[in-house]
């Protein structure tokens, strides 16, 4: 806090006060560690910061960039009535088989409990029904007990029911065709302040952006793309398609179904939106890198692969992963010793555009660095 007086600054102003004031007391005696005259001024200095950076932290807390946690919070409700999304649980959808139709007719109901090879819960939300020569049911949405991302799983990993002889059939067996998606930790400061700033461009509702923010609204969600289509000439088409995914880049028929229903308040009336759940498209990254002398090139290295990993994962549903966006994230390390050049990125060697409905990934294996 440059522009506010620091405790040195109210210390030289209480000197001064005795350096004028005083007839009984030798002026020196201020500067003389532990002396009266020192720890009074001294104290009145240091309550006097206290007071100013109180003032200050509580005045920054009510602006939207000032306000952190739960001042962000109050920051957000009383002026848009907006709340933070909280941990949200992976949902998604499986199907359940047996080998006979022995046991006829039946349901698998609300409720049911399932669980992963490593223990992960999910309960069922829907009903899935066999009829009686059934050798599989209907899909059924599910939803894991427990929220947060360590909670999402991917592909036939719920495989096991928790208490199968409850069941009409106790012969039933579960699996999941798509990865669960939606699994989210609370939503933190910086991805609340975005959407807060989004508040007022789509309040009016009904545009691209307004059918994004409402997509957005819903737990789990943390990418939304809005596209319009067009006719043949190029007027609206009626239609809106938007994509979906959680920060790994997936959606599930569960979650779209949850956005559908948000959408009520957010797209126009008349207009379909169709929604599609984005599915994951992996990339590799290969980096070729030269250093200055005397730099931890090891250290260095390790932190522009992370860096170069959080970018490609902040990449939203059909976004273009751009070469010259790349090189940016590496020109922040050159002040720390990196030599950039135009061999530094060795893949890609241009933009990456993914194809509709998918997200560009990667991972940190998945960004390679070697030396020249």
């Amino acid at each position: 806090m440059p522009d506010l007086p620091t405790r040195l600054d109210y210390f030289s102003i209480g000197r001064e006060v005795v350096v004028q004031k005083s007839t009984k007391i030798d002026p020196a005696q201020v500067d003389i560690e532990g002396s009266d005259a020192n720890l009074f001024v001294g104290i009145a200095a240091v309550l006097a910061d206290q007071i100013t950076k109180q003032l200050a932290f509580r005045t920054a807390a009510l602006l939207l960039d000032g306000a952190d946690d739960e001042d962000l919070d109050r920051y957000a409700f009383d002026r848009y009535n907006l709340t933070r999304k909280g941990a949200s649980a992976a949902r998604g959808t499986v199907k359940f088989t047996r080998s006979t139709v022995t046991a006829g007719a039946g349901s698998v109901p609300v409720g049911t409990k399932l669980r992963t090879g490593t223990n992960i819960e999910y309960v069922t939300t829907t009903v899935a029904t066999f009829g009686a020569t059934d050798l599989e049911s209907t899909s059924a949405n599910v939803r894991a007990v427990q929220a947060g991302k360590s909670t999402q799983v991917g592909q036939q990993a719920i495989n096991r029911l928790a208490q199968p002889q409850l069941l009409w059939d106790a012969t039933l067996s579960v699996s999941n065709a798509k990865t669960t998606a939606g699994g989210e930790d609370a939503e933190d400061d910086e991805t609340f302040r975005a959407r807060i700033r989004d508040f007022w461009r789509t309040a009016r509702r009904g545009i691209l952006a307004a059918i994004e923010q409402g997509a957005l609204t819903v737990e789990g969600v943390v990418f939304a793309r809005a596209v319009e289509s067009l006719s043949g000439d190029g007027s609206a088409a009626r239609i809106v398609f938007l994509y979906i995914s959680d920060s790994s880049g997936v959606a599930s028929d569960a979650l779209a179904e949850e956005v559908k229903v948000a959408l009520d308040d957010y797209r126009a009336a008349g207009i379909a939106v169709l929604i599609s759940t984005s599915t994951p498209l992996q990339v590799s990254i290969a980096l070729r890198l030269r250093f200055l002398a005397g730099v931890d090139t090891r250290t260095l290295t390790d932190l522009i692969r992370a860096a170069v990993t959080e970018f490609v994962n902040s990449l939203s549903v059909n976004g273009t992963l751009y070469y010259g966006q790349l090189f940016s994230v590496l020109q922040r390390y050159v002040s720390d010793g990196l030599i950039l050049d135009e061999g530094t990125i060795e893949e890609p060697l241009g933009d990456l555009i993914p194809p509709v409905g998918q997200t560009i990934r990667t991972t940190l294996s998945d960004v390679t660095a070697s030396a020249v």
